[in-house]
């Protein structure tokens, strides 16, 4: 077992073990104000901002920032909004696997998805499981707001920060948890549907993260 995998091991058998997370643990990194709304407050949660670039900057500047001050996250949460032709609309599902569904190489003879000279990161990064009550799905994270079922036959969701997040925590061993409410169905519909369903995507996760999250 490597060093990456005994340290998940050992945190998500933390994990299991409180059921419950500690909100004092966990940072929070959310793209956009969209999707927190006026709530959790009471929450180290930062906004990261729209994009892969973005999401990996500020989460890395911030997790940085800790580590000087000895005081690094034990987890990182994200929730945000996802398209999804497999999930309905206002459905709320975990992510534990994610894609960076824009990269392509495949010119090279690369997969479309796999970055080149990563030998030693999966094409698919994956986190062990700890959310129970949700159904999962994989999540595919590109620059741009997708109105199409990806080409990656993987690929359930699809977003524009998740990857990149959980690519910096991969890197950092930081387990990284992901809860993603459906706004649209990846159609020429959703961007008007994004408008409409956004609305009550900071209600469901205040409900999730308060509910079956944290601990009271």
């Amino acid at each position: 077992m490597n060093i990456l995998k005994y340290i998940s091991f050992l945190k998500i058998k933390l994990f299991e073990k409180l059921k419950m997370l500690d909100k004092n643990d966990v940072l929070f990194a959310v793209a956009m104000k969209d999707e927190t709304g006026d709530f959790f407050k009471d929450l180290d949660l930062i906004h990261v901002g729209v994009g892969k670039v973005n999401a990996a900057y500020h989460l890395t500047k911030e997790i940085t920032e800790r580590k000087l001050k000895n005081k690094p996250p034990k987890y990182i949460v994200n929730f945000g909004s996802v398209g999804s032709k497999k999930f309905h609309k206002g459905q709320l599902v975990a992510c534990n696997q994610f894609i960076q569904r824009d990269m392509d190489c495949t010119i090279f003879n690369y997969k479309l998805g796999e970055t080149p000279a990563e030998k030693e990161i999966p094409m698919i990064i994956e986190f062990p499981k700890v959310i129970n009550d949700l159904e999962y799905g994989v999540c595919g994270s590109g620059d741009n707001f997708a109105t199409s079922q990806s080409p990656i036959k993987e690929v359930e969701v699809s977003d524009m920060e998740a990857y990149a997040m959980a690519k910096v925590c991969y890197f950092e061993k930081i387990p990284f948890i992901c809860i993603k409410y459906i706004t649209d169905g990846l159609d020429e519909k959703g961007a008007s549907d994004w408008d409409k369903e956004i609305v009550d995507a900071p209600h469901s996760f205040k409900e999730y993260v308060y509910e079956h999250l944290l601990k009271k």
